[in-house]
């Protein structure tokens, strides 16, 4: 349980540093196929629960869809994205689970279940409703809640599935993937801790000047190290523009949650092989005007 209790003295004794909650495994998972929704012991249930979360919006709801449909819920993908990271003994502090478009079937929590399989009593909650930033704010949110609380150990779920029983005509963001990214930080590994930054309100004119600013910026590339920069699908960027000191890996189209970081855990070995380095992961979402980008340095065999 997560408690929280009143301010310390004024004279108390400032807490110790804590230690930098590094990236230690990063995988990702493509999910094919997937599971008829019928027969479902509790279809009535389902369909009028996803009737009710489309009637506020200007969509059709598609119950035929539920006959022939097929699907890779979220609570499916992430149980068997657990089966590729190493078995977890340690406590977990911090669960944060996160998606762009919403669960074919909402029924059940993915970060409940994070919270109930893994050891200790972590804090677990999930993160929607950011457009493609979503996977920078639960990055940011793990170094804000590490540094308040001196977390040692934090899992990151990001999920796109592409079933919708809704017509998505004209949708911008919609999956065209079922994918699973897990991030797992702890004290141990060789990258180091991410610096995530999100700028709001930055025009699409601003855009290339602004992701400039922070590549030539301190969590940027000015650590003198070679940089290897990932663009999400907001950013129609020409490599060729950055110079031969930036190595520009575009993300896959089609993931608007998974993306960046399913190509960052693609990139991540090759890299690592190379030496010291500095990866910048970067997104713009034209809708909210929200540029994003962090920063992880990978040190020498470590």
């Amino acid at each position: 349980m997560y408690l929280t209790t009143s301010p310390g003295s004024a004279d108390a004794a400032a807490p110790a540093r804590r230690p930098p909650l590094r990236l230690s495994h990063l995988v990702s998972r493509t999910f094919s196929g997937g599971r008829p929704f019928l027969p479902d012991p509790l279809e009535p249930s389902l369909s009028r629960l996803q009737a009710d979360l489309v009637r506020p919006y200007p969509v059709e709801y598609r119950p035929e869809l539920l006959e022939r449909g097929e699907r890779n819920t979220f609570i499916e993908m992430t149980q068997r994205l657990l089966t590729d990271l190493p078995p977890l003994e340690e406590p977990v502090d911090l669960v944060l689970v996160a998606n762009t478009a919403p669960d074919a079937d909402p029924r059940r929590s993915p970060s409940c279940y994070l919270a109930d399989v893994l050891p200790g009593d972590p804090l677990a909650f999930n993160l929607s409703d950011q457009g493609t930033a979503i996977g920078f704010t639960a990055l940011r949110l793990v170094s804000e809640y590490a540094a308040a609380d001196a977390f040692r150990r934090a899992l990151v779920v990001l999920l796109d599935q592409r079933t919708f029983l809704f017509d998505t005509a004209g949708a911008r963001d919609v999956p065209r993937q079922d994918r699973a990214v897990a991030l797992l930080f702890g004290p141990e590994g060789r990258a180091g801790e991410p610096v995530t930054r999100q700028l709001a309100d930055v025009a699409p004119d601003e855009v290339r000047a602004t992701l400039d600013a922070v590549l030539n910026g301190p969590d940027g590339g000015g650590a003198g190290l070679p940089v290897t920069l990932i663009t999400g699908q907001g950013l129609d960027i020409d490599a060729e523009r950055f110079g031969p000191g930036i190595d520009v890996r575009p993300a896959p189209p089609g993931l608007p949650c998974t993306g960046p970081w399913s190509a960052l855990a693609e990139v991540l070995p090759e890299c690592a092989a190379s030496g010291p380095r500095r990866m910048v992961v970067a997104e713009y979402d034209s809708t909210l005007r929200y540029l994003s980008t962090t920063t992880l340095d990978l040190e020498e065999g470590t």
